[in-house]
């Protein structure tokens, strides 16, 4: 994973400036060690999370996926997916991280945002995801972004934030390209071991793969064991595919593997269409 540190003592200043306009080292031993905890959790954030065109992911919310994109130099909004699939995987995604639809958020609280953030803050069920070894899987097929990456970012954000509390802050995390996790096993890499073991892992891009018989059995042996290995210790992995994965034609085990297959396709797993309707109670 990487090293934080530089940016965590970045942020304890910001911290420390920001709401007491001084430096870390005037601050008492509560304040200064309150500061280092939110400052471990930005850094983490801003290090595990990607890089977009504006730089701005790791600002993205729950309020933000809306099954709209927005061009910042135009003004414009623009719709990628229907509204009865942008809110259906808003409810799951809510489902996954705080307990409750974002149906059932909104009616509680009267749609009242205040009141909702203060919910979100403090209702997090995502440690309870972890021991459960719950795994999000996010498909959709699309020629432009529909929020596959605002949505893993959003459940990452939720992960690095349970460092708040004394429990979570051994806890590792990891983002990956499909193709850059391919490299990384197949030369045997240090890193592998890694993302094998990590507490929380996005697998981001994964395409339909365009092999030969020959080259499919040897690209699902090499994932499988990591897969398994993942699946077996209930380490929770969050897989972004880039196309519809129950397309009739499409036999995931067949095409991706037994390792793969086991994450989608159990009662652990929560699935995140974001191509056709597919609703939650």
């Amino acid at each position: 994973m990487k090293n934080i540190e530089n940016l965590k003592k970045e942020y304890i200043e910001i911290f420390s400036n920001k709401y007491h306009n001084k430096s870390s080292l005037e601050l008492s031993e509560d304040l200064l060690c309150k500061y280092s905890i939110l400052a471990e959790i930005w850094a983490y954030i801003i290090s595990i999370l990607p890089l977009n065109e504006e730089n701005d992911i790791f600002k993205y919310t729950i309020f933000d996926f809306d099954g709209y994109i927005y061009n910042k130099k135009t003004g414009e909004r623009k719709s990628v997916i229907p509204e009865n699939i942008a809110i259906n995987a808003k409810n799951i995604i809510c489902k996954y991280c705080w307990g409750k639809t974002w149906n059932e958020i909104k009616k509680h609280f009267n749609n009242n945002e205040e009141k909702i953030r203060i919910f979100l803050k403090s209702h997090s069920v995502m440690m309870n995801r972890l021991k459960n070894g719950n795994n999000i899987v996010i498909f959709g097929e699309s020629d432009i972004p529909v929020g596959k990456t605002m949505i893993s970012s959003i459940i990452m954000k939720e992960a690095i934030k349970l460092r708040i509390k004394k429990e979570g802050r051994c806890q590792t995390y990891g983002w990956v390209d499909f193709s850059k996790l391919k490299y990384e096993i197949t030369k045997e890499t240090n890193e592998v071991a890694n993302y094998r073991s990590c507490e929380w892992l996005v697998v981001d891009n994964i395409p339909q793969l365009e092999y030969s018989i020959q080259q499919k059995a040897y690209i699902t042996d090499i994932f499988n064991s990591f897969f398994i290995d993942r699946f077996n210790n209930k380490l929770p992995t969050i897989l972004v595919f880039k196309f519809d994965i129950r397309q009739k034609s499409f036999n995931i085990e067949n095409e991706m593997g037994i390792g793969i297959s086991k994450l989608v396709n159990n009662n652990r797993t929560y699935l995140v269409p974001l191509c056709e309707e597919f609703l939650i109670d």
